[in-house]
């Protein structure tokens, strides 16, 4: 970064710093290349010299940008291939035919291999615009989301493998459901929520007819709706009776399907979910499960832009580890800590 007069400015030089012009009203934003129109603007206020890159970090960030654009590419590339993968798998088995453990495999795998090689896997997800249908998205995401957590959890390779199964698989028995009652777009009925409850069991008679699926997958699959307080479904299992593979595609699939466009309802803000998240932690939900999940999660989000329910768009620039869902927003130059101050709430994430 170096320092030029405002009078030595040209066009095709990159900001280093962002301007912030009257009002403390961002003018230009760090990363802009000028233009002629910008430097007649900026040589009208009252500036007497800017900051711009040197050669040095212009190359960098191109370097960056392009690794960056190629990350992108290969996941979009293999969260497709793994979608295409799922549908075959959940059309195939709505016709009766039965589930063949390899093509499951194969679906997950691409998806283990992004996990475990990206550690900033879940903003460029939420970057991606897939127009699919919901159930598989929901699939993928919660596989992925699943998956992400067993990491943290530091789960074995064939823990992870299982585990990426069993959240990949965790819906399959809504390949059953009639889809009047799957698609609605009104609340259900209570016959309707009934039948609806069935696609835990579902799934799971299905499963377990298979010799290479293992005992734990299916356990996942039966059990992700069970709570620790007993109050889930089907069996209504409380605590330590609940496998950990669910405990962990319990969270994951209460995360993406909240955080998610549905037929019935718009998506809520991923901290507005993190926050419901927190405070089912103690009783309901697994609370190390629930704690490594908030933690990790919320540090993808410093840098990003959202929107406070007063309106104001601001920047995320630190997470409180001991409140991660209560971060500190920067709007403009006032800083809004919203751990202490609780009539804020992040609405949206803009970018």
């Amino acid at each position: 970064m170096k320092t030029i007069s405002i009078q030595d400015l040209k066009e095709g030089m990159i900001l280093a710093q962002d301007i912030i012009g009257k009002y403390d009203l961002v003018f230009l934003t760090r990363g802009t290349r000028i233009i002629d129109e910008h430097i007649e603007r900026i040589q009208n206020m009252d500036f007497m010299y800017v900051y711009i890159m040197d050669q040095d970090e212009i190359k960098e960030k191109v370097e960056t940008h392009q690794l960056n654009r190629k990350v992108d590419e290969k996941l979009n590339e293999q969260y497709n291939k793994s979608l295409r993968s799922f549908k075959r798998i959940y059309d195939e088995v709505s016709l009766g035919k039965k589930i063949e453990a390899e093509i499951v495999q194969q679906s997950v795998s691409p998806l283990i291999e992004e996990v475990m090689t990206d550690n900033n896997i879940l903003a460029r997800l939420r970057s991606m615009k897939i127009v699919d249908d919901y159930t598989y998205k929901h699939s993928v995401n919660v596989c992925i989301l699943s998956t992400m957590i067993g990491k943290w959890m530091k789960y074995s390779e064939n823990d992870l493998n299982e585990l990426a199964i069993s959240a990949m698989l965790h819906d399959i028995g809504k390949s059953k459901i009639p889809k009047d009652i799957l698609n609605k777009p009104a609340r259900l009925s209570k016959d309707e929520c009934r039948i609806m409850k069935g696609h835990a069991t579902l799934g799971y008679e299905m499963l377990q007819k298979q010799r290479k699926i293992s005992f734990d997958i299916c356990c996942g699959v039966l059990q992700h709706h069970e709570r620790l307080d007993g109050s889930g479904y089907p069996l209504g299992l409380k605590g330590g009776k609940i496998h950990r593979f669910a405990r962990i595609i319990a969270v994951a699939d209460i995360f993406d399907a909240m955080t998610s466009e549905r037929v019935y309802k718009p998506k809520e803000s991923p901290f507005k979910v993190a926050e419901l998240i927190a405070q089912n932690r103690f009783g309901v939900l697994d609370p190390m499960i629930s704690n490594q999940f908030l933690w990790n999660i919320s540090k993808f989000y410093v840098g990003n832009i959202v929107k406070l329910n007063t309106g104001d768009i601001g920047e995320i620039v630190l997470i409180n580890k001991q409140m991660p869902t209560r971060p500190l927003v920067k709007i403009n130059n006032e800083f809004i800590d919203l751990n202490e101050q609780a009539e804020y709430t992040i609405m949206e994430v803009i970018i």
